[in-house]
């Protein structure tokens, strides 16, 4: 219902337009330094043990593969993403193709082609989760697990010695998190305020309850059980931007007012974290949208109150 909702009094003149703009997105999150401790290799996602292919004793590098899961869960999974991503690919060849008969705008294509990025992304980490690697160098101390096994997210299956070294424990959040591969670039930034550690993501250890993704990082001149924090920029993306004045929160849920031909009305969003008095948008606008910034909340309870009649 308030989704329609629609205000007929006189709105303010103070609007902007939705504008993108291009932005790396970084994921940040608490790191620690660890010691060359046993690590465990665990399931990312549910399925049965395929294949295995090291013995206790084996040495692995990072990113070596040392099993495959299988089975109907993942195979339906791996359905799914693929029709996501051939349909996130032909929206984006039909939006050039408007694009090039000046039906449509850079801006939109540019949405289609970060919705087809992100749509092959999931495919890629979903096929990379299904198999599993080491994310060190080391030896396979012991199986937890043989084929043909049923492995829920997180149940070990093999523990790996480092061969030796230090390494960092970083717990990332976010859907992005999952994007991740071996090899990408991060930095290891120290609580105690020394210089920043140049490191290499080398794999995934497990996923949390909470959510979270444990992965392992590499680098040179790492200080023994330190503290800090792993920050990693992600490839340029638009992003759509409004100022903070135009959010209003009702309810448990974040609402613009919207002004087009059909009037000002109020149109639910999904914010993401502010930037300065600027907020990105990660649902519910499109760029060149515009939205009212001068009085939003009034005009907005103003609109609510309107859909609520007086007792006889």
């Amino acid at each position: 219902m308030l989704a329609a909702l629609t205000v007929t009094a006189q709105a303010p003149t103070g609007w902007v337009t939705v504008r993108a703009i291009q932005q790396a997105p970084i994921l940040s999150g608490f790191a620690t330094v660890q010691p060359g401790t046993p690590v465990t290799i665990t399931a990312l996602q549910p399925g049965m043990l395929a294949s295995l292919s090291v013995v206790p004793g084996e040495s692995v590098q990072p990113g070596q593969t040392v099993g495959q899961l299988g089975g109907p869960q993942i195979a339906a999974a791996l359905a799914t993403a693929q029709g996501a991503s051939r349909a996130a690919n032909a929206a984006l060849a039909a939006e050039r193709g408007k694009f090039a008969d000046h039906l449509s705008t850079q801006t939109a294509v540019a949405q289609a082609e970060a919705a087809a990025d992100s749509a092959r992304a999931d495919l890629a980490a979903l096929r990379a989760a299904s198999s599993l690697q080491s994310p060190v160098a080391g030896q396979v101390q012991s199986l937890a697990a043989g084929p043909g096994a049923s492995l829920q997210p997180g149940q070990a299956v093999a523990v790996v010695q480092p061969a030796a070294g230090a390494w960092v424990k970083a717990v990332l959040y976010g859907l992005q998190a999952a994007t991740l591969s071996p090899g990408m670039a991060a930095r290891f930034i120290p609580a105690d305020g020394t210089a920043a550690i140049q490191v290499t993501l080398r794999g995934v250890l497990s996923a949390l309850p909470d959510g979270g993704l444990a992965l392992a990082f590499s680098g040179a001149g790492l200080p023994l059980g330190e503290a800090g924090r792993l920050s990693l920029s992600l490839p340029s993306r638009p992003v759509l931007l409004v100022p903070g004045e135009a959010l209003v929160l009702d309810d448990g849920r974040w609402w613009v007012m919207l002004h087009d031909a059909q009037g000002d009305h109020a149109v639910q969003v999904v914010p993401g974290a502010a930037q300065g008095t600027e907020t990105p948008i990660l649902s519910g606008l499109a760029a060149g949208d515009q939205v009212i910034v001068q009085d939003a909340a009034l005009l907005y309870h103003r609109g609510i109150a309107a859909q609520y009649q007086p007792p006889d």
